[in-house]
This record gives C-alpha cells, structure tokens and sequence, in this order.
C-alpha cells in the first residue's frame, strides 16, 4: 500500500496539490480516478488534543503489554489483595489518568467520579494499565527479595 500525505490549508487544496502532482499520463496515479482518498484529517487545536490522547493511549497499551509480558510466570501466588487495590489505584491515578486539575488528560462523563481530593469517601480506583503496574512492581520487588510491610503512621 502506498500513502502520500499532503497539506493544505483546506481539504480541497490538500487534495488539489495531490492531483496536481500525481495525475497525468506520466504521474504516479496515471489518469484521473485511478486513486482513493481514503482519510482526511483537519489540523487545528481541537486535533492536538486528539493527537495527545492517542500518542497517550499508545503509551499505556505499550506499558500493559510490557508489563504483563514481563510478569507473566513471575506472579505472586497471592499478593495482599489491600495492597494490589492500593497500589492499582496509584498507578491509575498518576500513570493512566493524571490529575485533570493540572492541564493534563482530562478524563470523560464516567472517570469524572475519580475523587481528586482527599474527601471521603475516598474512592480508589483500578485500570488494566494501573492494575498491570501494580503487579510488575510487586513481583520486582519479590524478584529482588524485598517485601512491602504495612507502614504504621
């Protein structure tokens, strides 16, 4: 498959400057009609955050798939089910779905709940990404011989 990209300030002119630079009897296309456009996407500051939220999306796939391919025939027998809630609650908040407050991924209707503040009823909360991580880190931390013990206040 061959992908030509091409600017413009419109649609129009993007696929205008494709036709003039590909079609005709010596062109890449040959004669008209022997191509497809098959996407378009507009740039402007709305496709910015787009293009954030799918580069941070690909990150977390890439952390998931890491991860549990690293831990897999390594897992814990039974880690503290306290401690892999806590711990997958951490990782969500800071590596999945970071603070809203500071600019960063502002997270949809259904993650809104995700309690940002230290009010009760202090919700945790759990991701596959988050819950990933929290395993790769206890079973690191087995792997090296170091065990978490409840820290008393």
């Amino acid at each position: 498959m061959l992908t030509n990209y091409a600017y413009g300030r419109s649609v129009e002119e993007a696929v205008a400057r494709v036709r003039a630079a590909l079609e005709g009897p010596d062109g890449l296309y040959g004669d008209r009609g022997m191509y497809r456009v098959v996407e378009v996407v507009e740039e402007g500051p709305r496709s910015q955050v787009r293009q954030q939220e799918d580069a941070r999306r690909r990150y977390l796939t890439t952390i998931l798939e890491n991860a549990t391919t690293t831990v897999r025939g390594r897992e814990l027998d039974s880690p503290d089910a306290d401690l892999l809630s806590l711990l997958e609650d951490f990782f969500t908040r800071v590596v999945v779905f970071p603070d809203p407050h500071t600019g960063g991924v502002q997270p949809r209707p259904h993650q809104a709940t995700f309690g940002w503040t230290s009010e009760p009823p202090g919700i945790q909360h759990a991701s596959d990404p988050g819950r990933a991580l929290a395993l790769f880190l206890l079973a690191y931390l087995d792997h090296h011989g170091l065990g978490i013990e409840e820290v008393n206040r």
